[in-house]
């Protein structure tokens, strides 16, 4: 009940013991759940940060830890329908490309097979990037506040990504 307090007042040094308390068992939680490190750690921070954002919120009756591990399984679930939101928008974007009604361009049915093949190949951050930019269409900006990290780190994956891309496309071209 006082850390709850002590949270609620933005005590740090509070914060810090119960990151130190839970970073552990939430980061294997995640990764039982995500099989990825990467995931693991991402998901670790975005609960944290949830938890420190949203502390004001915080109930002094329902212990810490089931207000935590509620805070992690939210964003387990967020990760998760996003996750399957890239996976039918790719599946449906195929397809579409595959069956190429009267609106696309021809493609090389190859092609876009080899390059859905090479985006699973970026980078877990790099490739969540450039979904966020290229196929859900958000700016730098909002791509970095949702990710915290810079809009600067945003354009380097993005353009680290379309280099990856056209390499590949590039190398398919030739053979």
């Amino acid at each position: 009940m006082e850390d709850i307090r002590a949270l609620k007042e933005g005590d740090t040094l509070i914060f810090e013991q119960v990151y130190n308390a839970y970073n552990e068992k939430l980061y294997f939680y995640f990764l039982k759940h995500t099989r990825s490190q990467l995931w693991s750690e991402e998901l670790l921070q975005t609960t944290f940060v949830k938890l420190w954002r949203y502390r004001g919120g915080l109930s002094v009756e329902h212990p810490l830890s089931a207000q935590i591990f509620r805070i992690a399984k939210t964003a387990l679930i967020d990760l998760m329908r996003q996750q399957r939101q890239h996976r039918e928008f790719l599946q449906s974007y195929t397809t579409e490309l595959l069956h190429n009604d009267q609106h696309t361009a021809p493609v090389n049915k190859d092609a876009v097979l080899h390059l859905h093949q090479e985006m699973d190949k970026l980078p877990p951050v790099r490739k969540k990037v450039f979904m966020l930019s290229r196929i859900e269409g958000f700016s730098h900006k909002e791509i970095s506040s949702m990710l915290s990290i810079s809009p600067k780190t945003v354009e380097v994956h993005i353009s680290k990504a379309l280099k990856q891309l056209r390499r590949a496309l590039f190398l398919l071209t030739i053979i």
